[in-house]
């Protein structure tokens, strides 16, 4: 094999080869099993088998590199193989934070991202190292990985700013997918910084992605929950604008008030959707997203404020608080009860008492 600068310049700043060989080796180890791992979580969610091929990429990239240092001759279809994974890396990690992120079906369009790499594994016998890779193939397979990180990392960005259309998530799913995007991103970041710089060591890459991968397995295993199948949710394909959501909240609560659709014990989600003339799930995603509220304490709320308001209406002095209650909406004095508490602190006696002392002060 020919060397040129580049090799040189790849080969030259390094540990103790056999302290090199031993991190590296167990990187690579620890994320073929991640891989593993994550293959037979495949049939829970099909991001899973995302996850995996991402790990076994990392896998065959770190083999590629470990063996490209200390082998005299490389034979090209390994090189071309750790190529061909290096290309799936970062189109593939992309994919799995989008679906992570916003869960959403499968697209046939998304085998398109894989094109540069299934163009490597076809040519793998004619890519040479001097007729292609040391002569722009290399920077182009680098450039690619670096776009591709910039795009992840607007998905993550992305599902923090949209703050009222987001599919909610549990802190440590959080932390796993912002560990997982930025160490891989810094993981990219070494193997350009190398090639296109000169500032660390090829091997860098490999080394440095040992803890990442323990802690990656540590956060996996401490919370196996992150391969499961969330629970799917009707809101999920949601995509409103901040005014549109506060517009359908506004149209909602307008139609609650002059209606006085609460007053029937009997409303339900498909009651207030007939009124609207929008369906349920999407008054269900105005109130939690829209309002702030579940649709039982949205609904509880307007049958407060006018069991409130009779309370202390003339009108109402000789009339028990239970059927107040039940002509309000209640069906129940426990769920009443419950419901006043919750809304305002107290009983619904212990309120009558206090107004009644206010207004005789």
């Amino acid at each position: 094999m020919q060397f040129c600068p580049y090799i040189y310049r790849m080969r030259s700043l390094r540990l103790d080869q056999e302290v090199e060989v031993f991190i590296a080796g167990i990187a690579a180890a620890q994320s073929l099993l991640l891989s593993i791992y994550s293959f037979f979580e495949r049939k829970k969610d099909f991001k899973n088998l995302l996850l995996s091929v991402f790990f076994m990429a990392i896998t065959l990239r770190l083999g590629k590199s470990i063996l490209w240092v200390y082998l005299d001759d490389s034979p090209l279809w390994m090189v071309n193989l750790g190529f061909t994974a290096h290309a799936i890396a970062g189109p593939v990690l992309f994919l799995y934070a989008l679906h992570f992120l916003f869960p959403r079906k499968w697209s046939q369009w998304n085998w398109l991202h894989f094109l540069p790499a299934f163009f490597i594994l076809v040519e793998s016998d004619s890519l040479t190292l001097n007729g292609f890779w040391f002569s722009g193939g290399y920077t182009a397979l680098l450039l690619q990985q670096l776009i591709y990180s910039g795009f992840t990392l607007y998905v993550l960005v992305n599902y923090f700013r949209l703050k009222q259309t987001r599919v909610p998530m549990d802190q440590s799913a959080l932390f796993w997918i912002i560990a997982l995007v930025v160490g891989t991103t810094v993981w990219q970041l070494l193997y350009f910084s190398n090639y296109f710089l000169g500032w660390t060591p090829y091997l860098l890459g490999p080394v440095m992605y040992l803890p990442f991968v323990y802690f990656m397995a540590f956060l996996l295993f401490k919370n196996p929950t992150l391969l499961k199948q969330p629970l799917k949710t009707k809101h999920q394909n949601i995509r409103l604008t901040q005014k549109e959501l506060d517009g359908h909240a506004m149209e909602l609560e307008n139609c609650m008030t002059e209606k006085q659709l609460y007053m029937d014990s009997n409303c339900t989600l498909s009651t207030v959707s007939n009124a609207m003339k929008l369906p349920p799930y999407l008054i269900s995603y105005v109130v939690n997203n829209g309002i702030g509220k579940s649709f039982p304490d949205f609904l509880n709320g307007y049958r407060i404020e006018e069991v409130k308001r009779r309370l202390t209406h003339p009108d109402f002095q000789n009339t028990k608080i239970a059927h107040i209650a039940y002509d309000c909406g209640f069906n129940s004095l426990s769920s009443f009860n419950t419901a006043f508490k919750k809304a305002t602190g107290t009983t619904p006696s212990a309120y009558l008492k206090q107004v009644q002392q206010v207004e005789s002060a």
